[in-house]
């Protein structure tokens, strides 16, 4: 950095309040710059592809190759135009769209390399650009060698300096003849470092000792960060992005004429200046675009500063180092605040307080939003034409990678906010408005995606406002969901004075690869139109003229897209199972002949999930007796015309109850006092679940074949039959999907009066107490019972997930 205030002869200072001790988390700097990278290849790649199809022998190769692959596909047998009616009708179209896409597969190849060599030349020249910054800054600024032999005294306080700052080898010491300002710069390669010394400082040597030394520290605070690779990497992605990506693409959407060919093609992506309402939205949208990564790559460079100045301090130079910031000019408001340095009060504010570095910023977590959103629309688009022939299948292996990051980055944000005061409630921002901003930010970054500006003409994409709408409310409601476990589980590790440095990690990988499951799954649902509809249940085969029947009916079966890639999923159970164990590992190996203050309450989380078993178990064996008193024996016959049959309807609305259990566990967890509710709460849902699951196949079939509420005929006379493995699979994943789908307003509902409840009637905290060993005891043996059966429950679906995989890829 370049420090711009003239020097101070006494060095005195006010005295500081003494710094509390650095928190010890991922730098926000790393974050940032995996921010910008993202979104620069995101956004190079698409921009890349259209840049393919304004040369003109790519052009025509690729016109060619799609009027021939039309003409084989028409000319195929049984192929037609007409509207997909039947099954038969879906299947032929099918075939038809793979022999099109195994015709256009020589021409995609070469799309896609053409779209890697302008990614591998964007990385060279940010890799070149990185490389050779020392090189030029030392010619540009003729820097002059610093040695012992050339000044014996200030080169041994140098040397001495970067001593106490923790660096095992010295950098190479530069000056700068000719810069009269009282600054430094670190530099260099991991092999070769620099620090440059300005005239104006060495002159700061003689008349201002201590002003000097915080200077100093302050540059060699930037090697011992490791963040100068960082920032001229950061630089060098910058300058190639606009050189390599940017400026191509600006010169041939402006100009397409430049290389105008005879050929009649009729993509809108050649088609900018006849239509200029695309041309217009794909320029703002470039423009958004470049802002996003040039504010990306100006916050990597202010958040190096606010480290560095807290590095220094710390080594006993607070004093001289606030002095050197308040004499700082201030400079506007907006660059202080978007530009490459922070504002002087800031840094102040930093350097007294070292918790601000772990502050959140809401720009921050939308600018995650926006590349997320930019990611996935432009690599899913890329990846869906060009490498895999299944649209849905590329959504969700770039949703499931994308959802992985972008849920890492919100779950490090939470842990440097939580760390600041792990014994303070944190605020709404931590873990309820960071989520709705980033998912926010999601889809304003899909609206701006060069993806969409380049195949629709009004801003929206393939999809409408109101099924954006949909999708954005969902992903807002399961990033705050996440939010609520990542804010939770990470008060309960970082509250206790010895953490193990793997417990954190370990929770963010959770809740990144948890991200990555939501996300495979939301994001081919939010691609199209109907992806969120909900389809209610067939009416009954015999029956339907019964009111309240045929609405049990819908009710009963109703259809969600995305929940049943949830109940298809062998993750789905896992996850759930792993919001609850992590916690419970981390307290256990945390707590060993340790009292804690905030006691995990396992047991109570499974007594509560064996109490909802039960409910379902009463309720399991009242309703065939109340099935056969309500409806006639012609309405529970088997034949099936034209409907659903009532042996159908009637296993649906056992596992609907059994759901309707799981949402009430759940939401009493939540609304009760205490910590680690959401992790709790996932508990006692996974007991109900599991243990509903056993009751309805041991226990309250057999009661409804007894009774014969099914009306067989003749009365089997054994109710005890073979259980199929993969059917008890299912039902278990189907009552976990959708109570926790019931839960999720039931337990807004229950947090919210709970809270009412506790800020009316004063609350007494009870006295922690051990649970005794036999409790313990009991308590592990049933968590390692349950966690055992949820992975053999997970395994047993994997051959009905891949035939439905099958099945929504193929038809």
């Amino acid at each position: 950095m370049t420090w711009t205030a003239a020097p101070r002869h006494d060095g005195a200072g006010s005295a500081m309040p003494r710094p509390a001790r650095p928190i010890a988390t991922p730098a926000a700097s790393t974050l940032r710059f995996a921010l910008l990278a993202a979104v620069v290849l995101a956004t190079s790649g698409f921009a890349f592809l259209s840049v393919y199809t304004f040369l003109p022998d790519r052009l025509h190769r690729l016109s060619t190759a799609i009027e021939l692959c039309e003409a084989e596909r028409s000319a195929a047998p049984g192929w037609s135009d007409t509207p997909i009616v039947t099954e038969e009708d879906a299947q032929r179209s099918d075939a038809a769209h793979r022999r099109l896409s195994e015709c256009l597969t020589p021409v995609l190849v070469d799309q896609v390399a053409f779209v890697a060599g302008g990614v591998a030349l964007l990385i060279a020249v940010a890799l070149a650009s990185y490389l050779s910054h020392p090189w030029w800054i030392v010619r540009r600024r003729r820097l002059k060698r610093l040695s012992e032999s050339t000044s014996p005294r200030l080169w041994g306080e140098l040397e001495q300096l970067s001593r106490e700052i923790g660096l095992g080898t010295p950098p190479d010491w530069r000056f700068a003849p000719f810069a009269r300002t009282t600054g430094g710069q670190a530099f260099g390669l991991p092999w070769h470092r620099y620090v440059q010394l300005d005239a104006g400082l060495l002159l700061l040597h003689t008349t201002d000792r201590p002003a000097f030394r915080a200077v100093v520290l302050h540059e060699l605070a930037h090697l011992r960060h490791e963040d100068v690779d960082r920032t001229y990497l950061t630089i060098g992605i910058w300058r190639s992005f606009v050189a390599v990506a940017l400026l191509p693409y600006l010169v041939l959407a402006v100009h397409p004429e430049l290389f105008r060919t005879p050929l009649d093609w009729h993509w809108r992506d050649v088609q900018l200046v006849e239509d200029p309402g695309p041309t217009v939205y794909r320029l703002g949208s470039l423009l958004v675009l470049t802002a996003v990564v040039y504010l990306t790559r100006n916050a990597i460079l202010r958040v190096r500063e606010t480290h560095a100045d807290v590095a220094a301090a710390t080594q006993g130079s607070g004093d001289a180092l606030r002095s050197v910031l308040e004499r700082l000019p201030t400079s506007r408001y907006w660059w202080s605040r978007w530009g490459t340095h922070p504002h002087p009060r800031r840094r102040l504010a930093t350097v007294a307080d070292h918790r601000l570095l772990s502050t959140v910023g809401l720009w921050e977590l939308a600018g995650v939003g926006i590349a997320t959103g930019l990611v996935c629309a432009n690599a899913g688009f890329l990846v869906g034409i060009n490498v895999l022939s299944d649209p849905r299948l590329a959504l969700a292996a770039v949703g499931f990678l994308v959802g992985v990051v972008a849920v890492a980055l919100l779950a490090v944000a939470i842990w440097r906010a939580v760390a600041r005061d792990p014994a303070r409630v944190p605020s709404a921002l931590t873990w309820l408005v960071g989520p709705v901003v980033l998912a926010a930010g999601c889809g304003a970054g899909s609206f701006l995606s060069l993806q969409v500006a380049a195949t629709v003409q009004v801003p929206g994409g393939l999809v409408g406002p109101s099924a954006w709408v949909v999708s954005t409310l969902l992903l807002m409601t399961a990033g705050v969901l996440i939010a609520g476990w990542i804010t939770s589980t990470a008060r309960g590790v970082l509250i206790a004075p010895e953490t193990a440095p793997w417990a954190m990690p370990t929770v963010v990988a959770v809740a990144a690869l948890l991200g990555g499951l939501l996300f495979a799954v939301w994001l081919p649902a939010s691609a199209v139109p109907s992806g969120f509809a909900i389809r209610w249940g067939e009416p009954p085969a015999i029956g339907a003229d019964i009111g309240w029947y045929s609405g049990i009916a819908r009710w009963a079966d109703v259809r969600f897209d995305p929940a049943l890639r949830l109940v298809f999923n062998p993750f789905t159970l896992l996850f759930v199972t792993v919001l609850w164990l992590v916690p419970a590992i981390i307290r256990r190996g945390r707590n060993r002949g340790v009292p804690d203050l905030q006691p995990l309450r396992l047991g109570a989380a499974l007594t509560v999930g064996a109490i909802g078993a039960a409910g379902v178990l009463v309720i399991g064996a009242v309703l065939p007796f109340a099935a056969k008193a309500a409806l006639p024996v012609w309405a529970r016959q088997q034949e099936v015309v034209d409907g659903v049959a009532f042996f159908a309807i009637y296993d649906a609305a056992g596992v609907t109850i059994a759901a309707v259990a799981v949402a009430v566990v759940m939401a009493v967890i939540v609304g009760r006092p205490g910590p680690d509710r959401p992790a709790l709460a996932a508990l006692a849902g996974s007991t109900t679940a599991v243990l509903s699951t056993l009751v309805i196949f041991f226990v309250t079939d057999p009661i409804a074949c007894h009774v014969n509420v099914w009306d067989f005929s003749p009365a089997p006379r054994r109710c005890f039959g073979v259980v199929y493995a993969q059917s008890f699979s299912r039902v278990a994943h189907e009552i976990i999907v959708q109570g926790i789908i019931l839960a999720i307003p039931v337990m807004i509902l229950a947090a919210a009066l709970g809270a009412a409840y506790r800020r009316r009637v004063p609350r007494i905290v009870p006295t922690p107490r051990q649970t005794g060993a036999l409790g313990t005891v009991a308590t592990t043996v049933l968590l390692i019972l349950l966690a055992a059966f949820t992975v053999y429950l997970s395994l047993l679906i994997l051959p009905l997930a891949h035939d439905d995989w099958l099945r929504r890829t193929f038809g």
